[in-house]
Order: structure tokens, then sequence, then C-alpha cells
């Protein structure tokens, strides 16, 4: 489906402003909503829940560590990081279930 392909940011950013007279911003979402440093950007956060599951390829890059009282951080077994917002399903794992009454309480 994706034939492989180098990926250069400067050859990227050209394109782009030719293409679309505009140039990526590469770091906004950090810009913007913080997270580079989960335990200093979210600091003074609340009612966020981070999932994390064990089948995430980029689990390690998730928040992982409780940043404060508010903030919750899940990592759950035998998931992927999605599968807690699903609608319950008689083939979700006990680690799931279990997630989704944490996330409630």
């Amino acid at each position: 489906m994706f034939p492989p392909a180098t990926w250069d940011e400067k050859e990227n950013s050209a394109y782009c402003d030719k293409t679309y007279g505009e140039l990526p911003q590469y770091d906004w979402v950090f810009d913007y909503f913080g997270g580079l440093v989960p335990k200093r950007d979210f600091a003074k956060a609340s009612n966020i829940v981070f999932s994390n599951g064990e089948l995430d390829p980029w689990q390690a890059g998730g928040v992982t560590e409780k940043i404060n009282d508010q903030i919750l951080a899940l990592y759950i077994e035998n998931s992927a990081h999605h599968l807690d917002l699903r609608l319950p399903n008689k083939a979700d794992p006990q680690t799931v279930t279990d997630a989704r009454k944490t996330e409630t309480e």
C-alpha cells in the first residue's frame, strides 16, 4: 500500500511550501498542548486519562506515570490504548473491563 520511501524534513518542508505555500509546524502539538516533559507540562492539568496498552507499539512514548491526583495514567495488559474506549464486548480481556471501572471511579 505504501511503497518504501525515505523521509527528509527539509525536502518535505520545501514540498509543502511549494505546493501549499505553508511550512509544516512539526512541533505544533507540543508547543500548543505540551507533553515533552509530562510532569512539568501537565502538573496543573486535571480530568485526563492517559490510556496505554501493552500491545501499543508506541507505548514507550505514552504518559505512564502519575502526574497528580486529577490525572489517571493506565497501563492495560493484553490491550491497545483504544480498546477501553470502545463499547464493552464479550471478547474484551478482563484487564480492559478493570480499566473501564478505574476510569469511572
